[in-house]
């Protein structure tokens, strides 16, 4: 019985280990896609860190948590099918383009397929651009149909995109950025993701003006 037991718990040591490597292999993979885009660099791991914030927000437990924060880190993976000259094109996209670009999801998520372990980081994947009316992409899906992870993943995104500088834009203070987010409430954006999303970022801020006070 000893034996069994201990043959069993080495076989599921030995499968989380791999879990493991397969996933920061994937990782890895974001990085260096990232790496060749200057405003790109970092996105995937603030909205991985962010995402988990905003999920413990929202009282999720420890393993969504940990799934969101996977799926920030993978979401955008299937833009290794996008080709390189619509991905690092610096002016707005063709409609053709943009066509080009919304593969991501599926492309991301049959990347992750084999990966069982992946199950619902891979629902995030291919839903985080669906929007809270329905009128998203690639399933429209609407309102509490798109899994929460998927709801707060593509939030944080768009809470990104507004807080980095791009060629054709400057970025916006994390404050401003979530105000600028209210228009979006009820459309594009679960009006409960944006307030959690709210409540993690004055936090933040509270801290980062205590922690300049004391310096």
């Amino acid at each position: 019985k000893e034996e069994v037991a201990h043959r069993v718990a080495e076989r599921r040591l030995e499968q989380a280990n791999q879990e493991r490597v397969s996933t920061a292999t994937l990782e890895a993979l974001v990085n260096a896609l990232e790496a060749k885009d200057p405003y790109l660099r970092g996105h995937s791991a603030r909205v991985a860190d962010l995402s988990a914030l905003v999920a413990a927000e929202l009282g999720a437990s420890d393993e969504m948590i940990e799934a969101v924060r996977t799926g920030g880190r993978l979401h955008d993976i299937g833009k290794i099918g996008i080709r390189e000259e619509i991905l690092n094109k610096q002016g707005p996209l063709s409609d053709e383009e943009y066509e080009h670009v919304k593969q991501h999801v599926l492309v991301g998520s049959q990347i992750l397929a084999p990966l069982v372990h992946l199950k619902e980081v891979i629902t995030y994947v291919r839903s985080h651009h669906e929007r809270w009316d329905g009128f998203g992409y690639p399933d429209r899906l609407a309102g509490e149909a798109i899994p929460l992870g998927a709801r707060i993943i593509g939030t944080v995104e768009i809470f990104d995109a507004l807080t980095t500088a791009r060629p054709y834009q400057e970025k916006m203070e994390p404050d401003v950025a979530v105000e600028r987010m209210r228009d979006l409430v009820g459309t594009v954006v679960d009006p409960e993701i944006h307030r959690a999303l709210e409540a993690v970022v004055t936090r933040r801020q509270v801290l980062v003006f205590l922690d300049d006070a004391h310096r």
